[in-house]
């Protein structure tokens, strides 16, 4: 994303607040060691992460419209600098990381092509809003619940398909906002 440089993470975190970096235990290494030949190459994780990568930016009519509306913002999207497949935290699939404009990709959780797009659709909806907004992540909550709450129902992760399989059944509550709360 070329319009804005890389932030770096606020450097006093208070206690217990790591803004959700623990999650993605490969962001809080200093110095990443470089991959080896053997965990790139095929049959791993990161491999097939890296093919529904492809195919989802390739395929997905939302990541398309969400890659072309950035660049006429004048925040070009690639796929080698701006997304990272990686492991995490067994309860989140991907996030978005500010200080980096990065997207990361939880290899080790993703294992549908699916899913995939539907990952790849609700972080480039946070990428957009970093680009376009300039949202602050950090200590503006409704900053970060409008991007959520954005990209959470312009992804699918609202879809019936996706309740259900959460055992929502249910028509009501599936949206506990009472007030809109406007990106700005």
């Amino acid at each position: 994303m070329d319009q804005s440089e890389p932030r770096p993470p606020p450097q006093e975190v208070a206690e217990g607040e790591d803004f959700g970096y623990r999650l993605f235990p490969e962001r809080r290494s200093e110095a990443k060691p470089p991959r080896s030949f053997l965990s790139t190459s095929l049959f791993t994780f990161n491999h097939k992460c890296q093919l529904m990568l492809k195919i989802a930016l390739d395929t997905s009519p939302y990541a398309q419209l969400l890659l072309d509306a950035m660049k006429q913002s004048g925040c070009t999207v690639y796929k080698d600098r701006h997304f990272a497949c990686e492991d995490c935290d067994g309860c989140v699939s991907g996030g978005f990381d500010s200080a980096t404009s990065q997207i990361v990709l939880c290899q080790n959780n993703i294992h549908q092509q699916s899913h995939m797009n539907r990952v790849v659709t609700h972080e480039l909806i946070h990428a957009f809003d970093h680009c376009r907004a300039h949202v602050d992540w950090f200590s503006n909550v409704k900053h970060l619940a409008c991007s959520e709450i954005r990209a959470a129902n312009l992804s699918g992760d609202c879809s019936l398909i996706n309740e259900m399989t959460r055992f929502k059944f249910g028509l009501k509550q599936h949206h506990q906002v009472k007030k809109t709360v406007p990106c700005r």
